[in-house]
């Protein structure tokens, strides 16, 4: 099966890795999680091919994850490509891979760790079910479809 493939399977898993299971993606999405905006900060960001990250950042705004758009202020000029709704809504995804390579890559050196800016800890994502607060396992969940 073609990668494109994916995007047409009746699969939210499998429509999704069509979009954000291309190589390159999670680290421009990282750049941009950290802050990045201009062309050249995705670039020092990731050390990717100009013409890889060009294809890459244009898939991106194509999917509604980044918006290119003009600096703030600014009349003309270089456009920046910034986080969307939809690019945000990545963030706990990002946050689980982080963890996961922390753990399961063997890392030489330190885990990259998150702080919670508004209270100053270091926090590791969990995820929890919304109704009880308890963590979700995969042995204690299971698919429900059509709603």
């Amino acid at each position: 099966m073609r990668h494109t493939e994916l995007s047409e399977q009746n699969c939210p898993i499998a429509r999704s890795s069509a979009i954000v299971g291309e190589r390159w993606v999670w680290p421009i999405l990282r750049s941009a999680f950290n802050g990045a905006r201009r062309f050249d900060d995705y670039q020092r960001g990731t050390g990717v091919a100009r013409n890889i990250l060009t294809d890459r950042l244009a898939g991106l705004v194509e999917n509604g994850i980044l918006v290119k758009a003009l600096p703030e202020g600014a009349v003309q000029g270089h456009r920046e490509y910034r986080l969307t709704d939809k690019g945000r809504a990545l963030f706990p995804v990002y946050l689980a891979l982080m963890q996961w390579g922390n753990e399961w890559t063997g890392l030489p050196t330190p885990p990259v760790e998150v702080q919670h800016t508004p209270c100053g800890h270091r926090t590791r994502p969990t995820v929890v079910c919304s109704e009880c607060g308890d963590p979700l396992v995969a042995r204690e969940t299971r698919p429900l479809f059509g709603g």
